[in-house]
């Protein structure tokens, strides 16, 4: 792969070189080669105050919005390729980085923890850690955007396009586990209540997702809109739906107190310092902390403090926990201090029954990052229509796809676009690349650094559950906003009734749908395999409304494609 789409506006000639003009006003230098013009101006204006600080309004960031007192101020936009003043790059490129970064940990603290494969807290530790590395190298490709030798094909967005650790693979991936341990695939303690660590298959979750992969690469070199009309929103919102409700009771059950064997037994206390029985007010109320803070910012907080809300809300939720005696400091002084990728291994391998989830889980993944782009480049003032902007698409699509699969060599799970960061765009009128290598950079500081990771692990699982299952209602919310741009005529009620009614089943564990489809019990377990799986069947077979039968709602006559309203500019 060749060609680097360029932050620089400086024109280049023909010979490689650049025509730099002079204070006469003559362009008198010839051929300079252009990285030591880069270089050299770089070097120069660290000694200068208006490259660090210019004339940005910094206090707008940060004051609360208390109505009445405060008055309103609008920001300057900054667009893909405009240069920062480096205060302002480093405090954005943060701001991207606490937007994301709880929803990143999230998925290999609910792998690797006693939800998941119970790898221990070492495991836990080096597996964020992996993550936020591995989630910055994918960050970067995005950003940079290149193009594939001499095709028209790109790999990149070349927009502000931040990776995370995809929810949709942890939903499959913890149905997948909870399976093993009850048919005797994964260890149990003597008593059958303690899940044992399960490390094989761990590896053959990354295993196959690995494998599967290759759908999703060959998926992005089909035209968006023939993937848009395979998978319409109707299909997708669903999935997005179900995949949410499910993870909500992971996050409900941390929030009680963990996945331990107090779970069941409430005549035992919960493991942990300072332990409590399992769904006490003192969990409950560690959970709460978190939960109301992230409100709170919603409502009053700064532009700065409303898109790190959740990382907000979960440091205010640690601070209580060790206030309060619930936070185990061993493992943050047992942890290393720096780390890096394969420290630790799994044994890769394939299973065959997670082939078809697997599959499922790529396809969101695809139709998330389209949407993802699109909502990017809207609040980036780039347009949503167009060769540039299908290419931009096609070359999002194909990063999370590699970035993805090789993930899984990389020992993480499987990782996909983030749609956060177009909400911090939009707040902060600032699509800068230049922020966001910032933050690729932020988030591999913490990778490397082992004791950050170590603290998330260290935290009580009734601290992480708040927030976390604040971050699964989003997941929720997002496939009913992907619902509205359905067109809803009859024959959409219609698919989507039959999904609902099998999704919902599966989702309240009724027993007898799990004899009925015997052969098939991981996708009956997850409701937003049967219900994709119903769905995909009736919107390939049904026959399209007829011409005359005008939609509900007013969602007629939009694109899927469409953004929704992201946040207007900040006005504080």
């Amino acid at each position: 792969m060749s060609h680097v789409e360029s932050q620089s506006t400086i024109d280049k000639d023909a010979h490689g070189g650049v025509q730099v003009r002079t204070l006469d006003g003559t362009t008198g230098l010839g051929h300079v080669p252009e990285r030591k013009i880069r270089i050299k101006l770089a070097i120069k204006s660290l000694g200068s105050r208006e490259a660090w600080f210019g004339e940005y309004d910094y206090a707008s960031l940060f004051i609360p919005n208390v109505p009445f007192l405060v008055k309103k101020r609008e920001l300057p936009f900054y667009g893909v390729n405009d240069k920062l003043p480096y205060m302002l790059m480093t405090i954005l490129g943060l701001q991207h980085a606490l937007a994301m970064v709880g929803g990143l940990i999230t998925p290999p603290l609910l792998l690797a923890g006693p939800a998941g494969a119970n790898l221990g807290s070492e495991a836990q530790q080096y597996l964020v850690s992996a993550s936020l590395i591995w989630c910055a190298l994918g960050t970067t490709v995005q950003i940079s955007r290149f193009r594939l030798l001499k095709t028209k094909y790109y790999l990149g967005t070349g927009l502000i396009s931040v990776t995370g650790t995809s929810f949709a693979f942890t939903n499959v991936a913890l149905a997948y586990l909870s399976q093993s341990y009850s048919n005797g695939t994964c260890p149990m303690s003597a008593d059958g209540k303690t899940r044992l660590p399960c490390p094989d298959e761990f590896g053959a979750i990354l295993g196959t997702a690995t494998l599967t992969g290759i759908y999703a690469i060959a998926l992005a070199f089909v035209p968006p809109k023939t993937i848009r009309k395979l998978f319409p929103p109707l299909i997708t919102g669903t999935m997005l739906l179900f995949i949410g409700a499910a993870l909500v009771q992971s996050g409900i059950t941390n929030w009680a107190g963990g996945s331990g064997s107090c779970t069941t037994d409430h005549t035992i206390k919960c493991s942990g310092p300072n332990p409590q029985y399992w769904g006490s007010g003192s969990y409950l109320g560690l959970g709460f902390s978190s939960f109301i803070v992230i409100v709170l910012l919603e409502i009053f907080g700064s532009a700065f403090m409303k898109s790190s809300s959740v990382f907000m809300g979960l440091i205010v939720g640690f601070v209580i926990a060790a206030a309060t005696g619930y936070f185990n400091g061993a493992v943050i002084s047992s942890a290393p201090v720096g780390t890096f990728l394969w420290l630790s291994t799994w044994r890769l391998s394939i299973r065959g029954q997670l082939v078809l989830p697997m599959v499922a889980s790529w396809t969101v993944m695809v139709c998330e990052t389209i949407g993802n782009v699109t909502a990017s480049s809207d609040v980036s003032h780039l347009e949503i229509a167009g060769e540039t902007f299908m290419q931009r698409v096609q070359g999002g699509v194909l990063a999370d796809a590699i970035s993805a699969t090789i993930a899984g060599l990389a020992t993480v799970p499987p990782l996909t676009t983030f749609s956060q960061n177009a909400g911090v765009i939009a707040l902060t009128r600032n699509a800068s690349r230049s922020s966001g290598y910032v933050c690729a950079f932020i988030l591999f500081l913490m990778g490397i650094f082992g004791k950050f990771g170590a603290v998330f692990v260290a935290a009580p699982p009734s601290t992480i559950g708040g927030f976390t299952t604040f971050l699964f209602g989003s997941v929720a919310v997002s496939g009913i906003r992907v619902l509205a741009y359905a067109k809803w005529t009859r024959r959409d009620r219609f698919i989507a009734t039959a999904s609902f009614a099998l999704g919902l089943a599966a989702l309240c564990n009724n027993p007898g749908l799990l004899g009925f489809f015997q052969a098939v019990v991981l996708i009956v377990e997850e409701p937003y395999l049967i219900a994709a799986v119903v769905g995909v069947f009736l919107n390939a077979t049904l026959p399209n409304a007829t011409s005359d039968e005008r939609p509900e709602g007013e969602a007629e006559g939009t694109v899927w494609n469409e953004p929704a309203t992201v946040l207007p500019p900040l006005q504080s």
